[in-house]
């Protein structure tokens, strides 16, 4: 059992308040309650040294000197039978006068355990005045407190400061100290405890807290944390782990600061900083006391530890000529090496850039699951040969099979693999490499394998050199043919499979189409099928025209309506250059799509038709002045963040995969990321990207966010899309998962029927969306555009003689197609009277359906057309009648 000497030497006041605690509540406690276990705060021990900013504010603690806490609950009994001394409540010595001699008496003090619970500041005299009597504090109870909390027993402790620790008495204080009866006052208000302070003439001050346990120990936390003099602590954590401590919007180092009552200060990131080495550290700065430093640094070192017991390495000096034999045919010897060390080995693909392989782990696991790869490796180079035999290089890809099928099935069954030569390499030679008993069969199934396959390919651009842009329109007719379905149509007729380029940017004046069969017959068939089609598309309905490159995506998003109007009054397909592939090429294809008439009569539509669509394609481009492209520089390191995964993020920035803003990233310098679009757009685009970057920089990238939200129930059908279409693409668009509730799940305990009887339109659902923060609020942006334009729309009527119609719709429906345009609206006319299941009245209705004022003001436009040629009719008649009659008139 402790020791109770120490009773002994508290001033007489401590020792009587703390008499008037005990006996106030330690003998129930003893009778009902078992004794309440809690673990004391740390404070600084007898042989820690201090450090402060200046050195000049403090002494150096010497041992014995400490504040060091006291819980005198359990001792007292003992105390009590080995001495039991009154203390004379009229000894002057004892109990020295606080007030001057001769000024009034002080009224007395209500004791701070008492029922009415009076709260009274302490006095803090230095320590080289004379003792200074009980410095009263009241308590404080607080209203709202926990119900765990208030129904804890109450205990008492003690905590003793000595002088040279507190900061009330350094010569120069730090700013924002109001002095140590303010930081009582605060730590009473805020844990609910009462506390009385007393400094005895070496300037020690002791503090007895009376509260419910938990409550007790934070405000002795609280105390050394507000009272104690700081000191600065500088620890290195690695390098990696510091985006783990500091955690999403700095959340993890906000509570370790609560909890501690330290700083905690990270070195700012560099611009250039790219990723920290594995044995890299940083420097980590605790400023506090000895107590909460070393409470902070437990809690930065249980993080530093989970995060460093796991690691992730990439195994780089392995060729990837060995990946397939250390894998195995179907990865059966990753799974027995994965199986017997725990760690997780993932292999790069087997077709496509080659890369290193990377294991997953804990830290001695994954070291040793490399070095038993490293050796593997080393014993395949050492024993394993190679062969050679000559095969068509078109044949090349077919013998690796989609996904290294095929490379899978040779090594299954021959144990050996294949390797061929880079696309850009000429040479037709492939090499079969493995065991030196195993080259024969090896070589033979390869062979075997290339005879299986029998490819024929269609160049477009020999096949047309006879036209005056070959190149050009050879990648035109391919995209033509792709997006009518043509050779799909050829590959189900003939049980064949068509390979074509898929980056055309990559072409070198040859676009090859080819026709891959086992069956060879069925191959040279498809051959002629695909001939028989290309050859229909002659260079009479081709045409292009050259537009500046960064305008073909503006134009081709921005002005869709247009285009299809186009598409549609001249019968032509329109083909820009694809972003992705095509950048900067500024060529425009058209081809005309035209059904009717013969070959000499489809040539001549088809030259009309080619000249007004690049006439009018043209015009748009003129239109486009507001048109600009911005570039800024952004480390490189920091532009997956921008991207996102898929492209997600740079969706949500830029308002979808839809939008007419472009944004690319390198180019001239490695850290360029240009946005092209109108200059409004590109304004927003490039401050969004500002922000991400800042966010990454500061380690506030949030990567699982969610929010909530509620949407009128009438409308969620539209948000939801038909078959999911329009949520599944903002999902696929953003890379976020939302999650929209039923009718009846909002509403209380009613279902789907009961409240659409009531009224479905003031129901609301609930909608969630977790992910990327940029993505998860572009989402919900999305949504609530979405609600509020279904809101605005509307389908107004009005009724006018079918008669009138033609008039309304125009030639060539250019009177309708005019008003559409000019008010985003969509017009209905009804259809012909052979069609008409209706009514006759049904057959006079016209539709007008978009935004309200939109709609009404076509609907107006078309009313004051159908007046106008309805006047114009009876004034026709009028003059007609009059006609008559004159010629009625002359005959008489």
């Amino acid at each position: 059992m402790e020791s109770t000497d120490h009773l002994d030497n508290l001033p007489p006041s401590a020792r009587l308040a703390l008499q008037h605690a005990q006996a106030t509540h330690d003998a129930p406690l003893d009778a009902t309650e078992p004794a309440v276990q809690e673990q004391e705060p740390a404070v600084p021990s007898a042989n820690d040294p201090v450090v402060v900013d200046n050195a000049a504010f403090a002494e150096p603690i010497i041992a014995g000197d400490v504040p060091m806490p006291r819980t005198p609950t359990a001792p007292l009994a003992s105390t009590k039978e080995k001495k039991k001394e009154k203390l004379d409540l009229s000894s002057e010595s004892a109990f020295p006068s606080l007030s001057p001699a001769g000024s009034a008496p002080r009224p007395p003090a209500l004791s701070a355990w008492s029922s009415s619970s009076a709260r009274v500041k302490t006095t803090h005299k230095p320590a080289n005045a004379s003792s200074t009597g009980a410095a009263a504090a009241a308590g404080n109870t607080k209203a709202k407190a926990s119900s765990a909390a208030s129904s804890a027993p109450p205990v008492t402790e003690m905590l003793e400061l000595p002088a040279n620790q507190q900061i009330a008495n350094l010569p120069s204080k730090p700013l924002g100290f109001k002095g140590s009866a303010d930081v009582i006052q605060q730590v009473m208000s805020k844990t609910g405890t009462n506390i009385i302070a007393s400094t005895n003439r070496s300037g020690t001050t002791t503090f007895l807290i009376q509260g419910p346990p938990t409550d007790v120990a934070k405000a002795k936390r609280e105390l050394i944390a507000g009272l104690v003099v700081k000191r600065t602590v500088e620890i290195a954590v690695p390098a990696a782990t510091r985006r783990f401590i500091i955690g999403t919007k700095g959340k993890n180092l906000q509570q370790i600061e609560v909890k501690s009552g330290v700083r905690i200060n990270f070195p700012p990131r560099k611009d250039d900083e790219g990723e920290p080495a594995e044995d890299e550290t940083v420097p980590v700065t605790l400023v506090g006391d000895a107590a909460g430093i070393a409470i902070a640094k437990t809690e930065i070192d249980k993080i530093v530890g989970e995060k460093t017991a796991k690691q992730t390495i990439k195994v780089e000096g392995i060729d990837s000529k060995y990946h397939l034999f250390l894998s195995g045919a179907r990865g059966e010897a990753l799974q027995a090496l994965e199986a017997e060390l725990g760690v997780k080995v993932q292999m790069p693909p087997l077709v496509g850039a080659a890369g290193p392989i990377t294991i997953s782990g804990d830290k001695e696991k994954v070291q040793e699951a490399k070095q038993i790869l490293e050796k593997r490796a080393a014993d395949l180079e050492k024993n394993y040969r190679t062969a050679a035999i000559s095969v068509p290089k078109r044949q090349h890809k077919y013998l690796l099979g989609k996904n290294g099928e095929t490379l899978r099935e040779i090594l299954e069954e021959s144990g050996c693999t294949i390797e061929v030569p880079p696309a850009n390499d000429a040479s037709d030679s492939i090499t079969i490499r493995g065991p030196n008993e195993c080259l024969l069969e090896g070589l033979s199934l390869a062979m075997a394998k290339a005879r299986e396959v029998h490819v024929n390919a269609l160049d477009l651009v020999e096949m047309n050199k006879g036209t005056p842009k070959p190149f050009e329109y050879a990648k035109a007719m391919l995209k033509y043919l792709v997006a009518h379905g043509s050779f799909s149509k050829i590959e189900s007729e003939y049980n064949v499979q068509i390979s074509v380029p898929s980056n055309l940017s990559a072409l070198n004046n040859s676009v090859p189409v080819e026709f891959v069969s086992k069956d060879e017959k069925a191959m040279i068939e498809a051959y002629k099928a695909g001939f028989d089609t290309c050859r229909a598309l002659t260079p009479e309905l081709f045409a292009t025209v050259d537009i500046e490159p960064h305008l073909h995506r503006h134009i081709a998003v921005r002005h869709a309506r247009q285009i299809q109007r186009i598409k549609s009054r001249h019968a032509v397909e329109v083909y820009f250059a694809n972003d992705k592939d095509e950048d900067d090429i500024p060529t425009v294809a058209l081809i005309y799509d035209g059904k009717e008439g013969d070959a000499q009569q489809k040539a001549a539509a088809a030259k009309d038709a080619l000249e007004a669509a690049i006439a009018e394609i043209k015009k748009i481009a003129a239109d486009s002045s507001d048109f600009v492209s911005q570039t800024v520089n952004i480390p490189a390191d920091y532009h997956h963040y921008i991207s996102g995964p898929n492209r997600t993020t740079l969706n949500a920035i830029i308002g979808g995969s839809d939008s007419a803003i472009s944004v690319r990233f390198g180019g001239a310098s490695p850290d360029a990321v240009n946005v092209r679009g109108s200059a409004n757009e590109v304004k927003h685009v490039i401050a969004e990207i500002n922000k991400i970057y800042d966010a990454a920089k500061r380690d506030e990238f949030v990567g699982s966010y969610a929010t909530e939200f509620t949407i009128p129930a009438a409308y969620s059908a539209h948000v939801i899309g038909k078959a999911g279409g329009n949520i599944n693409k903002l999902k696929e668009e953003l890379g976020v998962k939302i999650d929209i509730s039923d009718v009846g799940s909002s509403a209380g305990n009613d279902d789907f029927k009961s409240v659409s009887k009531k009224n479905k339109s003031q129901a609301k659902v609930n909608v969630v969306i977790q992910g990327i923060q940029t993505n998860v609020e572009a989402a919900k942006e999305r949504i609530h555009s979405l609600v509020s334009s279904l809101a605005d729309q509307t389908t107004l009527t009005l009724n006018v003689p079918r008669e009138f119609h033609r008039h309304l719709i125009g030639p060539n429906g250019r009177y309708v197609r005019k008003l559409e345009d000019k008010y985003n609206v969509y017009i209905k006319f009804p259809k012909s009277g052979s069609e008409q299941n209706g009514s006759s009245s049904s057959g006079d209705a016209i539709t007008v359906r978009g935004r309200k004022k939109d709609a009404s003001s076509a609907k107006e436009e078309l009313m004051e057309l159908y007046e106008y040629e309805k006047e114009e009719q009876a004034k026709w008649k009028e003059r007609e009648e009059a006609r008559k009659k004159a010629e009625e008139k002359n005959k008489n």
